[in-house]
């Protein structure tokens, strides 16, 4: 189960990927969303929640956006690892942006793989944007209404003038997508307000404006947590509930759904390899994908598969991951 960040943030963009793609692209022409593609004959399919289609200077191109609230160190793997499965798969360039949410240690922007000799036989780049670094104003001069309720995660931004700013902004917008980034204001707010004085007038804000975030996504799903919890006092008690459950879900969590993404995406990198390379072997491969739990030994497996010379080699590397379990059991 996704936590309150995850669920608020690919909302958020799955509002309006245009205006994320103006500006953290400047001069780019939104396309749209990246359509899914098979990787083999079972028809598994890249994640393509937050890939998304460009075209800049003429040449259609791939964007791939990662939202992050917490400290990863195996982050610029997982995006090199992405990155590529994308780049593969479409057969067009892409880059990738990590949106960081909150104020935590941000590895390198970068990923590389040496070769025992020191050689360098792979070295990827992609962009991070530290939201604690840029100041409000400078996300409102862009007149991108889709990026507003990030200011409250920006530099300065958990003040209730900044609320109040995103809030008269948005309300100009008005229909369907203006409650849509009201309510996801709200929960942005909610995760971030600290002092108990700014969360009572957070609280008293929005339930001025119940009314009109009473159609959207977050009102419901917060609602339907309350009836299924007996909890049904209504969105503002609901809500901060959800919220406060989200902080701790995100602390516990945070770290186990990192090794489980890193996972799916290396059993897709792995299938799509072995498809184009070894297709006799598929099923095998598929098999011995979905056994193995440990990242690092499947990332061990990728790169012995790469470096085959040919199926039959392919095939015994595979088979002596089976092995290996089998005696590791054996002593235990």
């Amino acid at each position: 189960m996704p936590g309150k960040w995850d669920t608020s943030t690919k909302r958020l963009v799955g509002e309006n990927p245009e205006h994320f793609i103006r500006w953290l692209v400047p001069g780019a022409k939104f396309e749209g969303k990246a359509k899914a593609k098979p990787l083999n004959l079972n028809d598994r399919e890249i994640e393509a929640d937050a890939l998304y289609e460009i075209v800049l200077y003429g040449i259609l191109c791939l964007v791939h956006i990662e939202f992050q609230s917490y400290c990863d160190e195996t982050m610029a793997q997982r995006m090199w690892e992405y990155n590529a499965l994308a780049t593969f798969s479409y057969n067009r360039p892409a880059y990738s942006f990590v949106i960081y949410l909150r104020k935590c240690e941000v590895p390198e922007p970068f990923f590389k793989w040496e070769f025992p000799t020191g050689e360098v036989v792979h070295h990827f780049t992609f962009e991070v944007i530290k939201l604690w670094e840029i100041s409000p104003e400078i996300l409102k001069q862009t007149g991108l209404v889709g990026i507003f309720p990030l200011m409250v995660l920006a530099q300065g931004g958990k003040r209730p003038e900044v609320v109040e700013e995103v809030i008269t902004s948005l309300k100009s917008v008005g229909g369907e997508a203006g409650k849509e980034l009201l309510s996801l204001t709200y929960i942005l707010a909610s995760l971030v307000f600290e002092n108990e004085a700014d969360c009572r007038w957070l609280k008293k804000r929005f339930k001025m404006l119940q009314d009109i975030l009473r159609d959207t996504w977050a009102y419901k799903e917060i609602m339907q947590e309350g009836r299924e919890e007996g909890l049904q006092k209504g969105l503002e008690e609901g809500l901060q509930k959800g919220l406060e459950e989200g902080r701790q879900e995100g602390r516990q969590e945070g770290r186990e759904e990192g090794r489980q993404q890193r996972l799916k995406d290396q059993r897709q990198m792995l299938m799509t390899l072995v498809q184009v390379h070894f297709s006799n072997i598929a099923h095998l491969a598929q098999e011995r994908a979905d056994a193995i739990k440990d990242p690092e030994v499947l990332q061990s497996l990728i790169l012995k598969v790469v470096a085959a010379q040919d199926e039959e080699e392919a095939k015994q590397i595979l088979l002596s991951v089976s092995r290996a379990a089998s005696r590791k059991k054996r002593k235990k």
